[in-house]
């Protein structure tokens, strides 16, 4: 009986752990989104590259809630733009130089924060690449929503809509993303996804123009520094893109953002472990008998 109830006590403390890790704090410490990921993915080596896709990734700035750096993969832009749901009128869409390490980006005001639209276009004359992202600031802000609803460029994927504060996009979840072409819905248009773990599937859109995508349950049990295994909270990156050809042009659009693992999944794996540690335990005593049974039939 003690070693059941020690395996027990056990069984509720690994149990605890995926329980507490459930607490989301929002979509921003992520790369590409609003900060750097608490650790890197299991599965994800260094530097690797995972997609051709152009990409906006980068990191808040430290110590400041309305910034952030912002870097450029696949794409040769000269400035990022940032649009705001709120403000004064002359910042709701602000341009900002791309150098050497990338560009340093700021929310409409110190004070207004939540969602800001992120893009990055390049074009030549028979080419245009656009790469977007959406970036979380820390303080309050009104809804992107309607931010959202007004093109930006000839082909867009947007999301419909965005992960609320304190949420975020998860394995196994589905989520709507809204594909057009100069402002008008793309019906049957193949929408390729793929992610920093490897997974990668292509979606097509319905008739009011939006591609339904199912998350990708990739990320990998990994044991970090302290022995656990990664916590709700690990993200990862994925990039949403389409192309369509139109006057002799050919357009490629990306939007790129974070998702993060299923709290459940580990949840499920402890109960498993739990019932199988008590079966276990519960053959013990039958196993003893058969043993000692035995013994005595090997001695007559």
């Amino acid at each position: 009986m003690k070693t059941l109830f020690l395996l027990l006590s056990l069984t509720t403390v690994g149990l605890a752990t995926p329980a507490m890790a459930q607490h989301d704090h929002g979509p921003a410490p992520a790369a590409g989104t609003a900060g750097t990921p608490a650790g890197r993915p299991a599965g994800r080596p260094a530097g690797r590259e995972w997609t051709k896709q152009p990409l906006l990734t980068g990191k808040a700035e430290r110590g400041d809630r309305s910034s952030a750096k912002l870097t450029l993969r696949g794409l040769a832009a000269a400035n990022i733009t940032v649009y705001a749901s709120e403000g004064p009128a002359e910042r709701l869409k602000t341009e900002y130089p791309v150098g050497p390490d990338g560009a340093k980006i700021e929310a409409v005001t110190s004070k207004i924060g939540n969602y800001h639209w992120v893009v990055a276009r390049e074009e030549s004359a028979d080419a245009v690449r656009v790469a977007s992202t959406a970036w979380y600031f820390g303080n309050p802000g009104d809804s992107p929503k309607d931010m959202l609803q007004t093109a930006k460029h000839e082909l867009e994927i947007v999301p419909a809509p965005l992960p609320r504060e304190h949420r975020s996009y998860r394995e196994a979840e589905k989520w709507r993303f809204l594909v057009r072409f100069n402002g008008q819905a793309l019906v049957s248009q193949a929408v390729i996804m793929e992610t920093e773990l490897g997974s990668r599937s292509t979606v097509v859109t319905d008739a009011s123009g939006h591609a339904t995508v199912v998350f990708p349950r990739d990320f990998k049990p990994a044991a970090n520094a302290d022995g656990e295994g990664n916590d709700a909270r690990s993200r990862s990156r994925f990039v949403l893109a389409t192309e369509k050809e139109d006057g002799g042009k050919r357009y490629l659009t990306a939007f790129n953002y974070t998702y993060s693992q299923d709290p459940e999944r580990s949840r499920s794996l402890a109960w498993g472990a739990a019932f199988g540690i008590l079966g276990m335990v519960a053959a013990t005593p039958l196993l003893r008998r058969r043993q000692q049974n035995e013994g005595g039939k090997d001695n007559a």
